[in-house]
């Protein structure tokens, strides 16, 4: 059992003024007790529920409706008047607890903390690390005593973020039998001192002033932005604590928009997985644990909102993003350095096989079977290595991420790996001429290697060069002839290139550089005035010196003008 004297010292107490006529205000604090007021001895048994007031949310943001629901498994305590803990329980899933106890004036603790029943320990502090807790004190002779947290206290939003943490636990529990760790949030009403984000690190710094947890935005004093009642929001930084836990987290942050589509494939995965995780855990609720949900009626589990004040911010259906959100109109959230393609293609995968075949592929496969990175690309390495898939799933699995115009199959022209299997690619007088669109990838995870043929003629000009590159392409090409050997051009020059001349990998919002997997940045180019006349290959590989923000995948088009 804990002892209350431990820990008084690391809780923030808020008062409640009165439940049920049984409680009355008293001081909050967390000092060693009020020592003007009598000591009255006393022995009770109590039993009672615990609430909170939620807000409700739809596509537009909070709608005014609020309804109350409980407090689960959380630490409630009897605390007497120097503030030693004289019992403890948990609160069952409805919110109910029973506690019996003596002591000198007694009150009634609830922690925003759960108990090891809700399978982790999920503890809310504010942002000096003092646990929230609502407390009153227990008059006469007690019975049944409810407790009811309204919105406008000040503690509220501590319960709403404990809350959504536990209905998170909730649903990862189905998947693994490890324990959970300790989970630990910050948070302070009215502060916007540090933004919503998870930090993965012990160590504490500037931005993480208690180390490792998620640090919630807490507001500001005269209104503003928000968290602790943006549950999506909650949900997201909760799927960055399990990147933790599962050891599959090799995001490198920084500035990310929802309507890029040019991002590192690291970062794209991790905050795609952030994304689809609100979704998996409402469809959950919806099926299982409905009156939990904090959404309105009809909004479908799959909206993502986030609220600024009263208001949406962020609102958009990750299965069916507007693209009205996009430049020009078009339809921007595709390629697998899109986080919100990212998103979409785990939501068409949930709905197809279910969240057990995810769930099994990152923390199995991602996790624990391959050193490369955390990708889109390394989530379908291990569907293949895992499950096998039939033609028939694997039909299924490639219209997912061919919707989001992610193609990791093989090209229309896979026999031009050798060059005894070569075709002649047409060499264009207009940079208008028509390409050849290639996808860098071959069946069993070898390395694609696509081999070109062309007719050269001596001391003519030529160009060579990869365009439209998307999915994190990152070429290499060479000249070769028919024996495979390498190609110098009449100067001497050794016909190979990894990145055009005048390759700027900075953009211009990004502080520290970053490499955008946009259509250019890691294309190749080559100038090529041969010495003879006559048949030469360009060879395309992904390059050997592949930018960590890029893929071993991805598309490209090739192109020869003269």
């Amino acid at each position: 059992m804990r002892h209350g004297s431990q820990l008084s010292h690391l809780i923030r107490e808020y008062a409640l003024p009165a439940i049920l006529l049984l409680l009355t205000a008293c001081s909050g604090g967390s000092g060693g007790g009020d020592s003007s007021k009598s000591v009255n001895m006393q022995s009770v048994q109590i039993s009672g529920r615990i609430q909170f007031e939620d807000k409700e949310y739809g596509a537009f943001g909070f709608n005014g409706n609020t309804a109350f629901k409980p407090v689960r498994y959380a630490v409630v305590d009897l605390v007497d008047a120097y503030d030693s803990t004289v019992a403890t329980t948990v609160s069952d899933e409805s919110g109910q607890y029973t506690l019996a106890g003596s002591g000198a004036n007694l009150r009634l603790r609830v922690l925003a903390q759960t108990g090891a029943a809700s399978g982790a320990v999920i503890t809310i502090h504010d942002h000096e690390g003092n646990i929230y807790a609502i407390t009153a004190e227990l008059e006469l002779d007690p019975v049944q005593v409810d407790i009811d947290i309204s919105a406008g206290n000040d503690v509220a939003g501590a319960f709403n973020v404990l809350d959504a943490f536990t209905s998170s636990t909730e649903f990862v529990n189905q998947f693994t039998n490890t324990p959970l760790p300790e989970l630990n949030a910050f948070w302070k009403v009215r502060s916007s001192q540090y933004g919503t984000y998870y930090c993965s690190s012990n160590y504490r710094s500037g931005s993480c002033p208690q180390g490792k947890g998620i640090y919630v935005l807490g507001g500001r004093s005269g209104g503003g932005d928000s968290d602790h009642y943006d549950d999506d929001v909650l949900f997201h930084e909760y799927a960055h604590y399990i990147e933790g836990l599962v050891g599959a987290q090799d995001s490198p942050g920084g500035v990310h928009y929802l309507t890029e589509n040019d991002q590192d494939l690291r970062l794209t995965w991790s905050e795609g997985l952030g994304g689809f995780f609100p979704a998996a855990v409402k469809t959950w609720m919806t099926q299982h644990r409905p009156e939990l949900l904090s959404t309105a009626a009809g909004l479908p589990p799959t909206y993502f909102i986030d609220t600024y004040g009263s208001t949406a911010g962020i609102s958009i259906d990750m299965a069916d993003p507007a693209t009205m959100f996009c430049p020009w109109g078009q339809d921007c959230f595709v390629y697998s350095s899109s986080e919100v393609a990212v998103v979409k293609i785990l939501i068409g995968l949930m709905n197809e096989f279910g969240m057990r075949a995810i769930w099994d592929i990152y923390a199995n496969y991602m996790a624990k079977g391959t050193v490369l990175p955390a990708t889109l690309e390394t989530f379908w390495d291990g569907w293949m290595a895992q499950r096998a898939p039939g033609s028939e799933e694997l039909a299924a699995l490639e219209a997912v991420f061919n919707e989001r115009l992610v193609f990791y199959q093989q090209d229309r022209f896979e026999i031009d790996n050798s060059a005894g299997m070569y075709r002649k690619l047409s060499i264009c007088d207009t940079d208008a001429c028509d390409n050849e669109k290639h996808y860098l990838y071959y069946d069993n995870f070898s390395s694609d290697k696509d081999l070109v043929a062309f007719d050269a003629v001596y001391g003519s000009h030529y160009l060579i060069e990869t365009i439209e590159l998307s999915n994190g392409a990152d070429t290499y090409i060479r000249i070769v002839d028919a024996a495979g050997n390498q190609v110098f051009d009449i100067y001497g020059q050794k016909m190979a290139n990894d990145n055009r001349p005048g390759t700027v990998y900075c953009g211009v919002y990004d502080d520290p550089c970053r490499i955008h997997n946009d259509s250019s940045m890691l294309s190749s180019e080559l100038s090529f005035t041969p010495k003879y006349s006559g048949t030469y290959y360009v060879e395309v590989t992904t390059s050997p010196n592949k930018a960590a923000a890029a893929g071993r995948y991805g598309a490209y088009s090739l192109q020869i003008t003269y």
